[in-house]
């Protein structure tokens, strides 16, 4: 072998050597989260205050996949009765029965209409104690501000209101919503998030 192939080698090695340890190459995933398409931050829910963070990085990062992973299989949502009777004749199909796929059939149709999304979160104090170490709810008041892009023309829109939100700790150790139950809370009334999901169940 000639002493420039040697040397060539050599260099091959060391760079090899280089990539390997410094974790550019055959990294293993981050296994923590779930599976993402995108950069979007996400925690292992240990705790139930990271299951509304991760809840909100979702929708501001409009990330479908971490969204989904914020609830159980199980999942029903519980719109304010007033939204229900404001649908008229359509309020049953709009809200019965919502499950875990209506919810991403909405969340699904919404991130491409929406420019940016904007989730603030305002916890409630509750005199009701806790009863489980493994089943817990949180309430609070939300503000939840989209731009809707059409064209080239934006639409700010509010969606105000309460949310309680029900959550369960797994056997991976983790915590997950399993039931919201959305209220009015503003007068003037400002539509809810209730509302918003009705318009895009699909």
């Amino acid at each position: 072998m000639s002493t420039a192939r040697r040397v060539l080698l050599v260099l091959l090695a060391v760079a090899l050597g280089a990539m390997l340890e410094g974790g550019c190459l055959l990294s293993p995933r981050d296994t923590d989260g779930p599976p993402s398409e995108d950069d979007t931050p996400w925690e292992t829910p240990a705790y139930t205050d990271a299951v509304l963070r991760n809840l909100r990085n979702a929708l501001e990062g409009e990330s479908t996949g971490n969204y989904r992973d914020c609830f159980t299989e199980d999942f029903r949502f519980h719109v304010d009765p007033s939204d229900s009777l404001d649908a008229g004749e359509e309020g049953e199909d709009r809200y019965a029965n919502w499950t875990l796929a209506d919810e991403e059939t909405y969340i699904q149709s919404i991130f491409p209409q929406a420019e940016s999304i904007t989730l603030t979160l305002t916890e409630v104090e509750d005199d009701v104690p806790i009863t489980s170490d493994d089943d817990i709810y949180r309430k609070d008041d939300y503000e939840l501000v989209v731009v809707w892009q059409t064209g080239d023309l934006t639409e700010e829109v509010i969606y105000r209101g309460q949310m309680t939100l029900y959550m369960r700790f797994r056997d991976t150790g983790t915590w997950a919503i399993y039931k919201w139950v959305d209220r009015r809370t503003s007068y003037p009334v400002n539509e809810t998030w209730g509302v918003l999901r009705g318009d895009y169940r699909g």
